[in-house]
């Protein structure tokens, strides 16, 4: 077998926290960057750096000084990431006590008492590691029982290292909604999220998980926006309705909507990378000429910022029996319905749509029309939560426009939605 290759903890684009100012941080924001910190350090360094900052701490502190000489000879590995990871912190401007972050202590669920300040933690890790220094020392462990004592460094997981990875990569969407919260800014305008993301190398998996995470700020503000009718809601219901509206009584309708639209944008960036990753990944290896290779030549758009919206895997066209696309330069949704429709839907050969070159093959001309969207990005995100073809008919008809023919030209302005 090949040797595994060593996995490396440390992410690409994850830098050494800083405390500089955090003392005029609120407390969330301290506790943020306090939890995220120790994991950094946890996770990217290891005993002999923990001891190494523990002697430069000790060197600026008067009561222990003194005992630096004692602590050099003392092993690494009595140095753990906990106490390493205060005294970095300590030197790189993190302050000995916290008031703000006390009082968001204090006020989490499951938290009793008053934090006490980071120097008696360190007094308390110091003073252990000296007495168990002073204790007698065992007896050195022959050559063979430190062959059987060895203890196989931790290796965090690859979900692990993605949680981490995540959390560095989505730091400027959480700063964006704080400043928002803040009143430093008024609106999203100036964020590109899309953009962002492509710069700090997000790929499917972080993608995955941002959108995941944003999905329920998502929701909660379309239940304050969209609220249902109070006749047919239970109890429960009403309850959650009055807990949102008390919740966000401090904000305009204005900032509601800005606030939900960034949130729209956040989760159509995660789509439109999940799509990028889709779409440049390679095509598996078949004996016959697969739908890769059919619609290979096919020119679409990936993802459209403006109206939030991703195309789906280009090779699911093949042998699908309709297509619904959007062309973003003129606003027109069409469907394309095939001309020699397969009722099994079993993909049986010579069945369904397929391409050639750039254009459609096997489409109806008759049943295939475009029409032409007055409300877009609304009417957009309603066609995305349709996942039946009957569900879609239904919605297509509702769709007042006039309906014109199709030509089976797929363009770099088309978006494919979806198939049936």
């Amino acid at each position: 077998m090949k040797p595994r290759k060593q996995i490396v903890s440390k992410t690409k684009n994850s830098s050494e926290p800083d405390f500089t100012d955090s003392q005029t941080w609120s407390g969330e924001q301290f506790h943020r960057a306090k939890q995220s910190a120790y994991e950094y350090y946890r996770l990217s360094h290891n005993s002999a750096d923990y001891k190494k900052w523990v002697l430069e701490y000790i060197a600026t502190d008067e009561s222990w000084n003194n005992t630096i000489d004692i602590f050099k000879k003392i092993p690494d590995s009595r140095f753990h990431s906990t106490l390493g990871s205060i005294c970095r912190l300590r030197m790189r401007g993190m302050p000995d006590e916290h008031l703000e972050w006390n009082k968001h202590w204090e006020s989490l669920a499951g938290t009793t008492g008053t934090p006490k300040p980071t120097s008696y933690y360190i007094n308390k890790f110091l003073t252990e590691i000296e007495e168990r220094a002073s204790s007698p020392v065992e007896e050195e462990p022959q050559e063979d029982d430190k062959e059987d004592k060895k203890v196989e460094k931790y290796v965090p997981t690859i979900q692990e290292r993605i949680a981490h990875a995540t959390s560095a990569m989505s730091e400027f969407i959480e700063q964006a909604v704080d400043d928002f919260l803040a009143d430093k800014i008024t609106d999203f305008k100036s964020i590109s999220v899309l953009k962002r993301l492509r710069e700090v190398n997000c790929k499917q998996p972080h993608a995955r998980n941002i959108k995941l995470f944003y999905e329920p700020h998502k929701k909660e503000l379309e239940d304050l926006m969209n609220p249902p009718k109070t006749d047919n809601m239970s109890e429960l219901e009403k309850d959650y309705v009055a807990q949102l509206k008390e919740g966000y009584s401090h904000f305009s309708s204005k900032q509601i909507k800005a606030l939900y639209s960034f949130y729209i944008a956040v989760d159509s960036a995660c789509d439109g990378i999940i799509a990028e990753s889709k779409a440049n990944r390679k095509p598996r290896k078949m004996s016959k000429k697969a739908p890769e290779q059919v619609i290979k030549k096919l020119k679409y758009k990936i993802t459209d910022e403006k109206y939030g919206i991703s195309s789906i895997e280009p090779h699911k066209i093949v042998s699908a029996n309709c297509l619904v696309v959007f062309n973003c330069k003129n606003r027109k949704l069409g469907v394309y319905y095939t001309s020699i429709e397969d009722p099994t839907g079993t993909a049986r050969d010579g069945s369904g749509l397929t391409a050639k070159g750039t254009t459609l093959d096997r489409f109806s001309e008759e049943k295939s029309v475009w029409k032409t969207l007055r409300k877009p990005v609304e009417q957009l995100q309603e066609v995305k939560s349709l996942n039946t073809r009957r569900k879609f008919e239904n919605w297509f008809e509702t769709v007042t426009t006039t309906p014109t023919k199709m030509n089976g030209r797929i363009n770099p302005e088309t978006i494919l939605i979806g198939v049936y």
